[in-house]
């Protein structure tokens, strides 16, 4: 199988190709608040370092948050357009698991990343193949709920002042989205147009003291 994989949940932003044998190419740089001029050039520069086209690939994993609003936003954009004009199927990934494909620590605790302000999206490992639920904690909250257990993450030491929280560093890539949906075989969605990201938490948009005078 030939996959195209899509990461844009946080600041990296990429895409890789993967096959069953591995990885075949990656295309990804830190882009922060950039994915939209980033994704397309990228896959552009991937399928032409590589040798493949759209019509060489079987299906598209992309991350599905929980993460940047906006940047969730683009993947998926992007995925779907790909999809309806190629007929390729979408596999979303849940973004916090697939975090530790690859990763020495491969069976923490608790997967986790900073989300905004003092918070964090989190989930907690129920048994050896298994998440619990995403939560969103703050700083506060999350350090009661990990004392004394592993914690793997991104972005953990933007929490300070909180109490720190001894974690090993982990980062999005592309090459892991597609990894992942490929090392658990996870199934394309039946229905591309239906598919929208993991927000988590829903999107405010903030007024200003003078909106409602």
């Amino acid at each position: 199988m030939i996959l195209l994989a899509i990461e844009t949940a946080y600041d990296v932003c990429g895409a890789a190709l993967l096959s069953d044998a591995g990885l075949v190419g990656l295309e990804e740089e830190q882009a922060p608040r950039r994915h939209n001029e980033v994704l397309a050039p990228a896959v552009e520069r991937l399928l032409g370092a590589t040798g493949y086209e759209f019509q060489d690939l079987e299906g598209l994993a992309v991350s599905v948050g929980p993460g940047s609003y906006t940047g969730l936003r683009v993947g998926m954009s992007y995925a779907k357009g790909v999809a309806f004009a190629t007929g390729l199927s979408i596999i979303p990934v849940p973004t916090l698991p697939s975090l530790l494909v690859g990763e020495e620590v491969a069976s923490p605790d608790w997967v986790a990343t900073w989300s905004h302000g003092r918070n964090v999206y989190a989930m907690q490992r129920l048994d050896s193949e298994g998440w619990g639920e995403v939560q969103f904690l703050s700083g506060e909250e999350f350090t009661k709920s990990v004392q004394g257990q592993t914690v793997a993450g991104y972005l953990l030491d933007r929490l300070q002042p909180t109490p720190p929280v001894e974690y090993v560093e982990t980062c999005p890539s592309a090459a892991k989205v597609g990894k992942f949906a490929l090392d658990r075989g996870l199934s394309p969605v039946s229905d591309p147009a239906a598919l929208i990201p993991n927000y988590h938490q829903e999107f405010q948009i903030r007024l200003s003291s003078h909106a409602n005078s």
